[in-house]
């Protein structure tokens, strides 16, 4: 079947777009598909990397080491998985087992390594609230009060105005005190209301 001339035309124009074009073309291709090979490679490494973090995570935290021992293994956990929500639990995890043998003073270091470690609101609010609560048990309460600042975290609104209830009443400020206690009251769960009217009733 022959060709038109206004087809001829048509076609030799496709063709010399084609000539000029086609290299663009598959280097576009090959562009495309190795970037969602290369997308699915990283989800797939990232995903097989947190499995791993997450077994060694409780590797270090469930074992039954002894604190001096398990204390030294979550510090090399935290080394070599820096700025991972991993390390912070493991932080956190160390400062309760400080603040159970009643060595504040370390504990109130692994809390504030938490909190430089956290990249996620959550836990830098329970870092900061934990961390809070270790300095008022050092009589430190000018640097409690600074900590809980660092509480953004809504969730926890309640357990922080409770904290500086506490914090200002050692500090001999009842009225502020009071005003706390009352602020906290507003989202306390059951428990905690019943927390907060045993300190309202003595103050």
């Amino acid at each position: 079947m022959a060709y038109t001339p206004e087809e001829e035309q048509e076609l030799n124009e496709i063709k010399a777009w084609w000539a000029e074009n086609y290299k663009t073309l598959i280097a576009s291709v090959v562009v495309a598909f190795a970037g969602v090979f290369g997308w699915n490679y990283w989800q797939s490494y990232q995903i097989n990397k947190t499995q791993q973090m997450s077994s060694l995570y409780e590797q270090v935290v469930y074992s039954s080491q002894d604190i001096v021992t398990k204390s030294a293994q979550i510090d090399q956990f935290v080394q070599a998985n820096h700025k991972t929500s991993y390390a912070v639990l493991a932080l956190l995890e160390k400062a309760k087992l400080e603040v159970e043998k009643k060595d504040f003073v370390q504990a109130e270091q692994s809390l504030k390594q938490a909190l430089a470690q956290s990249t996620d609101q959550t836990l830098s609010s329970i870092s900061a609230l934990r961390l809070a609560s270790v300095q008022f048990q050092q009589q430190a309460f000018d640097a409690a009060l600074e900590s809980l600042k660092l509480v953004k975290e809504t969730s926890w609104d309640s357990r922080k105005s409770l904290l500086t209830g506490d914090i200002l009443l050692a500090k001999g400020d009842k009225v502020a005190a009071k005003a706390s206690y009352e602020q906290a009251l507003q989202h306390a769960s059951n428990l905690e209301a019943q927390w907060l009217q045993v300190r309202l009733n003595n103050l």
